[in-house]
């Protein structure tokens, strides 16, 4: 409970602020401008996330878990068929699937790799496959639309439909029609329109070694061209209906299950619940979250190292603030040594005194604080509307520069601000309480 004496202090504490508020504006811009931007640092990050595992989970139809053969992560590029899953281990994880409470879509991958021709030019690709329908359920409706032209595989009548790689595109003589660095939406995903693309030959040739050793072929029509995501992987890209790739490859394995859970909260029970299943019918399978497997490798060191610049760009923050307040409490405390010493004629002790500058600090912090929440939400809906964007690295595309927001973050920045601010005062006040302590003790010493 707060007494009448602190309440008084309070009282004049904010009267000083409000007062000597010319005095403080460099120490409230100080504390403003690193509020606002170590928010909308974490924002930037936070949407960063946001960007991955939508393009992870959504747009490569991942989900929340993958399951594969032991090993077939790291093992996959040196024999693909022996860490592939047999129709037997598939047809036992899918009935173990329909029985669990938190299941809810799987979608099966196989991963092909061989030959693409025009009759011209030759190209290695790589390519996924996967169930068409389930498929369109994973994307759901922000990637349900996900070629930059032509049509889905999930919208064309015809079975031999491919999707290539708008880099693999080029090299065989296929390319839209127009420009298409602006069919991304603002949200994710593209503009669910048929744009043209033009093709030298309207089929290319897929060819690939079987499990076998031969080699089998197929001719195959472009239905689309679509972004492989990685500027490499997208000269390699294509994308085809799972029955094709195993006809290709003469065989009825697959690489991957992807997992959709009801609720991904859920995710740490349903592997565990997995994996004692998988152990108990000797399965020899690895289960985890996408996160963890190796195609999220690039997201964990990318976030690894952004996460120690905003380390590095918080000290410096913290050393600005703390110098502006300390020398802004300072001068304030010294400009007001003749106040000091008329509150404790009055009988304000040294504590009261030095309550009175922390919660000044206090006060400043949280003014500074709400005029930064004000500043993040400006500079986040100016950059969020103002269309621009920026190459991420090895990606193929340009994606949104967009700052997300973190009411959580603004809440941690007020607290630790505030620590800052009153801190650096409490210290610059008990000096000075303690000086004019002195001085009174020296003058009521003095002969009559």
């Amino acid at each position: 409970m707060f007494t009448t004496a602190t309440k008084t202090i309070a009282k004049i504490a904010w009267r000083n602020v409000t007062r000597n508020w010319r005095h403080s504006l460099a120490s409230s811009l100080a504390i403003l401008a690193g509020f606002t931007a170590v928010a909308l640092f974490d924002g930037f990050i936070c949407d960063i996330i946001r960007v991955n595992e939508e393009g992870f989970s959504l747009r490569g139809m991942a989900g929340h878990v993958l399951i594969q053969r032991k090993d077939a992560q790291f093992k996959l590029v040196e024999d693909s068929f022996a860490y592939s899953m047999t129709k037997a281990e598939q047809d036992k994880v899918d009935e173990k699937l329909r029985s669990d409470p938190d299941f809810d879509i799987r979608v099966r991958f196989l991963e092909v790799k061989g030959m693409i021709a025009n009759g011209i030019n030759s190209v290695i690709f790589i390519g996924s496959s996967t169930d068409v329908k389930e498929g369109l359920d994973m994307r759901q409706k922000e990637w349900a639309w996900n070629t930059l032209a032509g049509l889905p595989l999930n919208s064309v009548s015809e079975s031999d439909s491919i999707l290539i790689g708008a880099g693999l595109g080029r090299m065989l003589g296929c390319a839209a029609d127009g420009d298409t660095s602006h069919v991304t939406l603002l949200a994710g995903g593209y503009i669910p329109e048929n744009r043209p693309f033009k093709c030298l030959r309207t089929s290319l040739q897929l060819s690939a070694t079987t499990e076998e050793g031969q080699v089998n072929a197929l001719d195959l029509k472009v239905a689309g061209i679509v972004d492989g995501g990685f500027r490499e992987q997208d000269k390699r890209w294509v994308m085809l209906p799972l029955p094709l790739a195993q006809k290709l490859l003469d065989t009825n394995k697959i690489t991957t299950i992807a997992v959709r859970l009801k609720d991904k909260d859920h995710k740490a029970k349903f592997i565990s619940r997995m994996k004692k299943w998988a152990a108990d019918e000797g399965l020899l399978l690895d289960i985890m979250p996408w996160e963890d497997h190796q195609i999220g490798a690039l997201m964990r060191g990318s976030l690894s190292i952004l996460n120690s610049f905003k380390s590095l760009f918080m000290v410096i923050v913290v050393i600005i603030c703390l110098l502006s307040v300390s020398n802004t409490m300072m001068k304030s405390v010294t400009e007001r040594i003749r106040e000091i010493g008329v509150l404790r004629s009055f009988g304000f002790l040294q504590r009261d005194i030095t309550l009175m500058f922390t919660l000044e600090g206090l006060f400043l912090a949280a003014i500074s604080c709400a005029g930064g929440v004000l500043a993040t939400l400006l500079f986040s809906f100016a950059v969020n509307h103002s269309g621009l964007t920026y190459k991420a690295g090895i990606l193929s595309s340009p994606i949104f520069l967009t700052v997300g927001l973190n009411p959580i973050v603004w809440l941690l920045n007020t607290c630790w601000l505030g620590m800052l601010a009153a801190g650096s005062a409490w210290f610059c006040a008990r000096k000075a309480a303690k000086m004019v302590c002195c001085r009174t003790e020296r003058t009521s010493s003095l002969p009559v």
